[in-house]
């Protein structure tokens, strides 16, 4: 079974870690080989403490837990706290998934799946053809208007660049992570055009938001930030624009063939010349 570290970004949750503690430790249960990183990212409330408490506990009574919590200080974003915990990882995979489980944790166990046939997976939820009816329009359309901004900068395919659901194979995930120069909202859009443009095989998986997970207020500045979203596009394929002369294309670890030494024993009736060349054949 190969070994996954699971990244969840967290800031300011105190009004809901219990809950996904409870959810994350269960699941965590069920999947003893993987690692699973609370990043929390500078939190002025009691997050942190609440994390370090609970994995206490579980210490205390198990001996062991495979729940471990890193501190960022200062609030640095969301972006900078996944690409430290990244930096760290030493698994064969390393996935991330929103720190308040908008999506439900079984979607882990399909990235990991995934990962058999390409080296970057991500959730869509334009692939699920669920209702998602716990969102704000305002949201909504943000969502959607940068959706396309993004295709239209980078050339990206995908309908949803910014699920907070996505899995790496570890190279390719060093290698994206430390060619990122974006911490903002668009920190997805730019894995995912740096993936292309070295060649990473990607995959998209259905992603469906929770029915039950409750969205923060919006603080998106319906004026302000758009211009930040081409902003950050725009820089993001200037910085990158000589990334294939600077980097080679990424090859992706193949299993090697077996192999073996072959003895041929010469045959008298063979002339000498024949039984070289088959030797040499072979």
């Amino acid at each position: 079974m190969r070994r996954v570290v699971v990244i969840l970004p967290v800031h300011n949750e105190a009004w809901l870690i219990g809950s996904v503690l409870g959810q994350v430790t269960d699941f965590a249960r069920e999947y003893p080989d993987w690692r699973f990183l609370f990043v929390d990212d500078g939190s002025t409330d009691d997050t942190a403490q609440l994390i370090e408490d609970h994995i206490s506990k579980i210490k205390e009574k198990h001996g062991s837990s495979n729940l471990e919590l890193l501190r960022q200080l200062p609030n640095a974003g969301k972006a900078t706290a996944i690409r430290n915990a990244v930096s760290k990882a030493h698994e064969e995979l390393v996935c991330f998934t929103d720190g308040d489980l908008a999506y439900p944790l079984d979607h882990l166990t399909r990235l990991v799946t995934a990962l058999d046939d390409c080296d970057v997976a991500i959730g869509s939820r334009a692939l699920a053809n669920i209702p998602q009816g716990n969102i704000t329009t305002v949201r909504r359309f943000v969502g959607t208007a940068f959706n396309r901004l993004v295709r239209l900068v980078t050339g990206l395919p995908f309908r949803d660049t910014q699920a907070g659901l996505k899995g790496f194979r570890n190279e390719p995930a060093q290698i994206l992570f430390r060619e990122q120069v974006i911490n903002d909202f668009a920190f997805d859009a730019e894995l995912l055009f740096l993936a292309k443009r070295l060649g990473m095989r990607i995959k998209e998986i259905p992603a469906h938001v929770s029915q039950r997970h409750s969205y923060k207020k919006s603080r998106v500045n319906m004026l302000r930030d758009p211009f930040r979203m081409l902003y950050s596009l725009i820089r993001m394929r200037f910085v990158h624009r000589g990334i294939r002369s600077r980097l080679p294309a990424y090859e992706p670890q193949r299993t090697q063939p077996l192999q073996v030494e072959v003895h041929i024993e010469p045959n008298a009736s063979m002339p000498k010349s024949q039984q070289e060349r088959a030797t040499s054949e072979v």
